[in-house]
C-alpha cells in the first residue's frame, strides 16, 4: 500500500535551511548582539512579528549574563 509522491512544499526542509542560515550568522554574536541584530530585523511573518511583540511586552532576558 504504498504510493509515490512527489512533495511540491518540504516544510521541514524550508525550517531547516532558514535555521542553519539563522546559526550560522549569530554564532560568533553575543547575546547583546544577538538581541539587537534580531531588534534591527523584525520578521516580516505576520505570526511572528506578533510572538515578538508580545515577548516585549512581557519583558524579555537581560542582555547581560546572569552573575
Amino acid at each position: 500500500m504504498s504510493s509515490s509522491t512527489t512533495k511540491a512544499f518540504d516544510a521541514v526542509k524550508l525550517m531547516r535551511d532558514a535555521r542553519g542560515v539563522i546559526s550560522a550568522r549569530i554564532a560568533s554574536m553575543s547575546v547583546q548582539e544577538q538581541n539587537e541584530w534580531l531588534r534591527a530585523n523584525p520578521p516580516t511573518d505576520p505570526t511572528l512579528l506578533r510572538l515578538f511583540r508580545l515577548a516585549a511586552q512581557q519583558g524579555a532576558a537581560p542582555d547581560e549574563p546572569h552573575r
